[in-house]
């Protein structure tokens, strides 16, 4: 039996056991006979009935220890989580090239050696398309953007998860009056204003790095807190659990952090 067109029950798949590979075909055993089945099946196969495993796409260097352990109580304990970093394979000097010019978009990343570094957002989308064809290619079942910047560009034909399109719609559902924002620099702030303006709150905004130390997240919630909010999002992948618990102290207000609520729709998708 020759599989052409990657139509198999989830009975076949559980008697399925791999051979080997022979010129990009895949040579399956099916009880007492033969199944050949292409690469691009044999990955539809895993990802519809084979163990879950996630891609997480990083605009700096994988892997991401800083990140994920806010996310893992809310993932599956099963699963299986691949990091690709955009940045991955370059070297000190090219990273550098990639240094913001006046007028681009400037995004806040890490190194895998734990130091911050800024790069444009725009020059370092092919290297993060690649990273999501590589997740593709690789089998996943779903990829998860870590940043929360909207980049309509970027394509893949597995569910691609991002904070950018999740979190306002969450807070549209919450029909806040008055929002308070937290983002990473102040050079960021008109790109967020334009992002959350579309919702009918007023809005108040403050610059604080996640990759400073805990006095400064406090003194950046204390500013927010000398408004009239009704809820705070913490607009950034690297903002912990940790400042969060900061931020509702500080403000006794309600707190959306971003990297808890892609973690949580991630766990609902895998679970």
């Amino acid at each position: 039996m020759i599989d052409q067109c990657g139509s198999v029950t989830m009975s076949t798949v559980k008697r399925v056991h791999m051979l080997r590979t022979q010129g990009g075909v895949v040579l399956t055993k099916v009880g007492e006979g033969n199944v050949i089945m292409n690469e691009n099946t044999i990955k539809r196969v895993q990802r519809s009935y084979g163990h879950r495993t996630l891609g997480m796409v990083i605009f700096g260097q994988a892997p991401r220890n800083d990140v994920l352990p806010q996310m893992m109580p809310f993932l599956p304990p099963d699963v299986t989580i691949r990091q690709l970093g955009a940045l991955d394979n370059l070297d000190l000097a090219k990273i550098a090239d990639l240094v913001p010019r006046s007028g681009e978009y400037v995004l806040l990343t890490r190194l895998r050696d734990g130091r911050a570094v800024y790069v444009a957002a725009e020059r370092t989308l092919p290297l993060v398309q690649n990273c999501l064809d590589r997740l593709s290619g690789e089998g996943v079942n779903l990829v998860i953007l870590l940043c929360t910047r909207e980049f309509p560009a970027l394509h893949t034909d597995v569910i691609l998860i991002e904070s950018s399109r999740l979190l306002p719609g969450i807070v549209r559902a919450l029909s806040p009056k008055h929002l308070g924002i937290m983002v990473p620099l102040p050079e960021q702030i008109g790109y967020a204003r334009s992002q959350w303006e579309t919702l009918e709150a007023s809005l108040a905004f403050i610059a604080c790095s996640p990759y400073t130390d805990e006095q400064a997240v406090a003194a950046a919630a204390r500013e927010l807190a000398k408004q009239s909010l009704d809820l705070v999002v913490m607009d950034c992948m690297g903002y912990t659990l940790n400042h969060k618990r900061i931020v509702v102290e500080v403000t006794q207000r309600p707190v959306l952090l971003a990297t808890s609520v892609l973690a949580r729709i991630t766990g609902e998708l895998l679970g």
